[in-house]
């Protein structure tokens, strides 16, 4: 592919709008570009420099699609949940759905985070990919890639033919604290360059040329699907940066009222068909609503506390944050930081210099960002350690905003815009030479400023992780079993589990290894029907039903009390690595637990 071509450039060297691209003392910078500007070849340059970050940052072993011993916490159930999806052999409406996942009504594993862009077509390759496989390294890749794709194209449109100023962004996107943060256990939620692309869609719109309202069209619907596809939280943001390009498109007269209603109905109706036929909604599913809004937020200092790590500049300004306040985490950096207060300097003495941006797209790009703030602070707005206010004290309307369980991840937006509005005003105050220089000495700052964030994200995916199931029975009960259910199921509460807070990934992994389906499962979130189904009727039901013969049970001593007293009667259950393995077929030689232990305590 030839050279892209593209609109002038929305800031000039000296802060004027320009008809074409700047010449002069800059123009060997434009031949440059020039050189790089084959979409191709830069799709190869961020794959090249998107991968030495992903090992950088979180070393050779996670990167590897067979090693699984690294995944922790939110990483392990995304592992579980992809993995019972791809063993299922039959494909089901939804497309992410499986009974493989939360046996015996099952259960999307789109609500686990596992990015069903991915999923689905690595489903497909399934047999050619070997036992383990995990793809999460190879998002992380793509992940940065993109990331720093879409922040040089966002600046070769705003800038222009300006090589160091387009690669300086791009590089500064890459190292955004929020995107690396998110690198540690949330892969799908490091996709945002999904944002990044929506504000380049956002500009785009601005133009004022016969293919632009055609363009915008296309990119944004399928932005939006792909968006959908990948996260609701991202999805809803990049929703709301379309809709602003729409207001603007309205007001400068460019889009009539009908064409504009037209093309927000054929959105929603992307949104819901891509959300629905990936099993985001679910029919019948009785409320997706979890607990942690309001915990899950964003602190008011977010954007300047480089959190409870630290940075090499900066200290911890909440060593103690509210436990969930981690979600909106949006520190700038002491490179942003600091370019932030050069450029409120240079907008005090040279204010005539803002007049070039037009109020017709600014003012609705600013509301978007300011509502989804307010929405990351939620009714309960922290900063530090003290509440400043709350307006909703006895959550009345908290209760109906639960869906937006972990808001503070809604400030991923205005974090972006915010950051690239601080990367493009030297542009408007300085020589692109000097400008250039500036952002290059800041973005040296801020790769210094975040090694202890760095730090702590590749010692977090380097850290071991207890494997308690060593009794080679446990490796055979695939060969016997269909199923291995976990009485009570880990999302009843997971300190009444057997395994306790870990449980999910002891028998979720055991489960994937033996290729069974299982009834216990972490994800973020439960549906009313799946919930009442695993927490009450099974465990109602068990009492009075002897044990299926295709099912082996890990339990709790108060469970296999019951079972001793049900149908089933006593000797089916065993002591094994601190566990109670109840097995209706076979006793794997181990002898049956005494009847008296069975109010004792377990694992």
């Amino acid at each position: 592919m030839g050279p892209i071509q593209e609109s002038a450039p929305v800031f000039s060297s000296r802060g004027t709008r320009e008809p074409s691209p700047s010449v002069g003392s800059d123009a060997p910078q434009e031949d440059r570009l020039g050189s790089l500007d084959s979409l191709w070849l830069q799709l190869a340059l961020s794959l090249l420099v998107g991968a030495l970050y992903a090992v950088l940052l979180m070393g050779r072993g996670p990167l590897n699609p067979r090693n699984i011993d690294w995944l922790g916490e939110d990483g392990a159930q995304h592992y579980i949940g992809w993995e019972l999806l791809r063993q299922d052999p039959h494909w089901h409406w939804p497309l992410m759905y499986t009974n493989r996942w939360g046996y015996p009504v099952g259960d999307s594993v789109a609500l686990v985070d596992i990015n069903p862009w991915l999923a689905l077509p690595f489903k497909l390759l399934s047999p050619l990919l070997g036992e383990p496989f995990q793809y999460f390294g190879i998002q992380a890749i793509l992940s940065c890639a993109l990331q720093f794709f879409f922040g040089m194209r966002l600046f070769r449109f705003l800038l222009g033919a300006n090589f160091w100023g387009v690669l300086t962004a791009g590089l500064f996107f890459l190292l955004a604290p929020p995107l690396t943060f998110r690198l540690k256990f949330h892969y799908a939620l490091s996709n945002h360059w999904l944002l990044l692309a929506a504000l380049l869609v956002f500009f785009q719109a601005q133009q004022e040329t016969p293919n632009a309202w055609r363009r915008f069209i296309v990119s944004a619907i399928v932005l939006t699907a792909v968006a959908v596809a990948t996260n609701p939280y991202i999805a809803f943001q990049v929703l709301l940066v379309v809709t602003a390009a729409i207001v603007g498109l309205l007001w400068r007269g460019r889009l009539t009222l009908a064409r504009a209603a037209g093309f927000l109905a054929a959105l929603g109706a992307t949104c819901v068909i891509v959300a629905y036929s990936l099993g985001f909604i679910i029919l019948g599913g009785r409320g997706y609503g979890g607990a942690g809004y309001r915990s899950f937020s964003m602190n008011l200092l977010a954007p300047i506390d480089p959190g409870w790590f630290g940075s090499v500049i900066l200290p911890a300004l909440v060593p103690n944050l509210e436990r969930g306040q981690y979600e909106g985490y949006g520190y700038f950096g002491a490179g942003i930081l600091l370019l932030a207060l050069i450029m409120v300097i240079y907008g005090c003495l040279r204010p005539g210099k803002l007049k070039v941006l037009d109020r017709r797209w600014v003012v609705p790009l600013l509301l978007v960002c300011l509502c989804l703030t307010l929405m990351a602070l939620t009714t309960r707005v922290r900063a530090g350690a003290r509440t400043l206010v709350d307006v909703d004290p006895h959550q009345v309307v908290s209760r109906f905003l639960a869906p937006l369980r972990s808001s503070g991840r809604l400030f991923w937006l205005p974090y972006y815009t915010t950051l690239t509005a601080l990367l493009a005003a030297p542009y408007l105050f300085l020589r692109r030479s000097r400008a250039n220089v500036l952002l290059a000495c800041l973005l040296l700052v801020q790769f210094v400023d975040t090694v202890p964030l760095r730090r702590w994200v590749y010692q977090g995916l380097h850290q071991t992780y207890p494997k308690p199931l060593v009794s080679p029975v446990w490796h055979q009960l695939g060969s016997i079993y269909e199923n291995l259910v976990v009485l009570p199921a880990w999302q009843c509460g997971p300190r009444l589990s057997p395994g306790g807070v870990y449980g999910y990934r002891f028998f979720g992994y055991l489960a994937a290894e033996q290729k069974m389906r299982t009834n216990s499962y972490y994800t973020a979130r439960y549906t009313g029907k799946a919930l009442g189904t695993h927490c009450d009727r099974l465990a109602n039901e068990l009492p009075n039903q002897p044990l299926s013969p295709d099912t082996a049970y890990v339990v709790t001593p108060s469970v296999a009390a019951q079972i001793a007293k049900g149908p089933t009667g006593e000797g089916k259950c065993h002591d094994l690595d601190g566990f109670i393995l109840c097995s209706p077929k076979t006793d794997f030689g181990l002898s049956p637990r005494p009847a008296d232990q069975s109010t004792g305590s377990t694992q």
